[in-house]
């Protein structure tokens, strides 16, 4: 069943403190989203995906496909997913809550709350002194995904965000604190951390009672047993060679604060009025706190015209504010236009999603209704890897049935030197092949939870065709492989 609410009218509204509703999606608008919608799941192989569109002040959310494939529950508006990285606005905002109250300043260097904290550059110790929490917040501390991505922690025991702080300890920083922003997602464990510190409770106990509770957003969650209880708690999905399945990712309790925070497009759409200032009925201290989460970090150059704020992608003028969030079966994505007063929420139960589909909706509410879905680099990678596979499996046994119809009109010969080449060449491209990721800084445990699994069957794929053809080679007569 695939489910559509339509827009909210002026005498039902979904947000107390909404003005008078003077925008109207047409019919061909909402049949367009509901196709495009339902063709990406189709084209993805994503099993859910759900979106609260906030436009002039009126509320629409569309659904398609399902929550749980297996049991037959439908995705809706109510259905709970994983926020990925669309969850550090949230701690954004929970920390500038603290700066607001005078509990801390952002300028506070990290020493003052985690004086056991140390990092390296260029295997030297710095001086933490000089490491503020604003470099957290803006990601310009050093901690980068690139480098410090693989080592978080598994576990979901209350302990995790410390010892996912721990493992940081003396970790080597990819550049010095303050000189560029580089997105690094353990930043905002980072800044978890030292909202326990200062509030003197757990950072899920802290959000839930100063932050979600606060601005009324009763279907956000921070433990996933609660969010589990409600029954409406999506199951997530990847995919790889060719088909979804559901897939029960291992437990990073240390790195909720930056991606495991668990909500609905219901309250998500009450989460952008918030940013817009629609939203009235919240207390005011969080007013200035939105507005100080908008404003990003100008002294360090732009990454393609954008700028990061607290958990916000901003440009220069704050007329574009989003994020994006991928965890390993969930994808999401957040873009608010304040100028446009309009806000766009995607949730999906997959990673195989293209985030861009929400300006494909923005180009449906602007009038432009031939909107087509693209396929995800995620899923193109995996399409690839799987031809990759299926290819170097036929190959392999081509060559392996070759070496053995040479093998039987040919007596074995001593190996010629350029057939040693041949076979060392294949050898050599099998184990970069294998090497590569520990060289970008990754392990092979970490890429196959978050990677699909046909990266591995194609290097399986290659490592047996390496064999066959080595096989071949060593069967093959020198005159009859070169002779021309």
């Amino acid at each position: 069943m695939k489910n559509i609410i339509v827009f909210v009218i002026a005498s039902i509204i979904l947000f107390s403190g909404l003005a008078t509703p003077s925008y109207a999606l047409s019919d061909s608008q909402s049949n367009s989203i509901q196709t495009l919608l339902d063709d990406a799941c189709r084209i993805s192989g994503v099993p859910g995906m759900s979106i609260s569109i906030l436009v002039k002040d009126e509320v629409l959310y569309f659904s398609s496909g399902y929550a749980d494939r297996e049991k037959g529950q439908s995705a809706s508006e109510n259905t709970l997913y994983e926020l990925a990285s669309v969850s550090k606005a949230f701690t954004g905002m929970g920390i500038l809550l603290m700066e607001e109250q005078g509990l801390l300043s952002m300028t506070d260097t990290i020493q003052k709350y985690l004086p056991w904290f140390t990092l390296k550059y260029q295997g030297k110790p710095i001086d933490m002194g000089s490491i503020t929490l604003n470099n957290f917040l803006h990601h310009t501390s050093g901690l980068t995904n690139e480098s410090h991505f693989q080592n978080i922690p598994q576990g979901n025991t209350p302990d995790m965000l410390q010892k996912t702080i721990e493992m940081l300890v003396d970790a080597e920083l990819s550049f010095y604190p303050g000189e560029q922003y580089n997105y690094g997602t353990v930043n905002y464990d980072v800044l978890g951390m030292v909202i326990e510190i200062v509030s003197g409770q757990s950072y899920e106990d802290y959000m839930k009672k100063q932050v979600f509770q606060p601005l009324g957003l009763h279907q956000t969650y921070v433990y996933k047993e609660d969010a589990q209880a409600t029954g409406q708690l999506a199951q997530g999905y990847r995919s790889s060679f060719f088909m979804t399945t559901p897939y029960d990712a291992p437990n990073y309790a240390g790195n909720k604060p930056a991606g495991y925070i668990i909500s609905c497009t219901k309250d998500m759409a009450r989460w952008m009025g918030i940013q817009m200032g629609i939203v009235q009925d919240i207390p005011k201290v969080f007013c200035d706190v939105v507005k100080t989460s908008h404003q990003g970090d100008m002294s360090v150059s732009d990454v393609n015209g954008m700028f990061y704020g607290a958990g916000w992608s901003v440009n220069s003028d704050q007329t574009i504010i989003e994020h994006t969030g991928g965890n390993p079966n969930f994808a999401t994505e957040v873009v608010i236009l304040p100028n446009q007063r309009t806000g766009i929420c995607l949730l999906t139960n997959g990673a195989n999603t293209n985030t861009n589909l929400v300006l494909k909706v923005k180009e449906i509410l602007d009038g432009n209704m031939s909107q087509s879905y693209e396929i995800s680099s995620t899923q193109f990678f995996d399409i690839t890897l799987s031809f990759a596979t299926i290819i170097c499996c036929m190959l392999a046994v081509l060559f392996f049935l070759l070496g053995l119809r040479r093998k039987k009109m040919n007596k074995q010969q001593p190996i010629p030197k350029k057939s040693i080449i041949v076979a060392v060449i294949c050898l050599i491209v099998t184990i970069i092949c294998w090497v590569f990721p520990m060289f970008m800084g990754y392990n092979w445990s970490t890429i196959l939870i978050w990677q699909t699994y046909s990266i591995i069957t194609a290097l399986i794929s290659l490592t047996l065709l390496t064999a066959c053809i080595t096989w071949f080679v060593y069967i093959c007569r020198y005159n009859d492989i070169f002779r021309k």
